[in-house]
This record gives structure tokens, sequence and C-alpha cells, in this order.
């Protein structure tokens, strides 16, 4: 897909203005086949500098076995609806890109497993705006290059600023 294609859809979905805030979320990852692989809720509180055009966004996930993994982002709009991230686990930075009701984000992160490991994923997430509350993500993860499941994500927020 194409994010241009989103140009003239709306609501709009900006990062900086829908990870501001308290939020929840649901998650559910699935096999290439369909295989339900795992569950999780989602807590996330963002923050915006307005000067830097910069939120930063933590996010919890906490999984059907147990296990948990939060996220520390740093999300930075730059021109033309390109944006960069940062985070603790991430190999590089992700790149982003938002038009219409899209945001397209790619990158590859150290991802915390059940037992203690973790495995080195690629992550290629589009995120959807329903309405200004609401947001569904269809993502893939995969290793090498190769996306092994395919992620379904719901986030609502709760409260702004």
């Amino acid at each position: 897909m194409a994010i241009d294609a989103f140009k003239a859809t709306t609501p709009l979905f900006l990062p900086e203005r829908f990870f501001v805030g308290r939020l929840e979320g649901w998650a559910v990852l699935e096999s290439l086949v369909g295989g339900l692989l795992k569950r999780a809720t989602i807590a996330g509180h963002g923050e915006l500098d307005a000067d830097t055009n910069t939120v930063v966004f933590i996010e919890t996930y906490t999984f059907d076995d147990g296990h948990t993994d939060t996220l520390h982002w740093t999300i930075r709009k730059g021109d033309g609806g390109k944006y960069t991230g940062l985070e603790n686990r991430l190999e590089g930075e992700a790149i982003g890109e938002q038009a219409g009701c899209a945001f397209h984000w790619k990158y590859t992160r150290d991802t915390p497993q059940a037992g203690g490991r973790s495995f080195k994923l690629n992550f290629d997430d589009w995120f959807y705006a329903i309405d200004d509350q609401t947001c569904i993500v269809r993502g893939s993860a995969g290793r090498a290059g190769i996306p092994f499941a395919t992620a379904h994500v719901t986030y609502r927020k709760l409260t702004t600023g």
C-alpha cells in the first residue's frame, strides 16, 4: 500500500495528537496461517513537547502468558507527513509516514518474550483512525525481513493532554 492513497481520507491520524493523554488498547497476534499466538492488553500515556514537535509515549503490553513489555517512544514530527522514532530497544530508528486517516510505522526492535528471552523483530504497522478517540492497527512482525505473524490492535483514547 502507498501512504499517498489515504491523503483525502478523514479523520486525520496525527501521532502528535492521538498519542497524547491516556490510552488503553487490546491486541491479538496471529500466525500467518491464522492460529492465535498471543493476546494482550495495553496501557499508554503520552505527552507533547510542542516546541520540538516531539511526543513521549510510554505503552505497556501485558500478555496472556503473564509477561509484559514496556516501550518508551520518542516520536518526532518532521516535514511533509514524515516521522522518526526512538525507543531504547530499537535497532536504529523507527520511520513513519502520515496521510489522511493512516499512519505507516516501520522499525526493528529487540522484543522481550516469555521466559526472559528476546528476539530482534521487524515491525511494519498501519494505523487507521476510526474517530478522534479510536484507531485500529494492522501490523506484521517478522525476522530477517520475513513476516511470520499479524497483529491486530485497537487503541482507545481515554484522556487528552
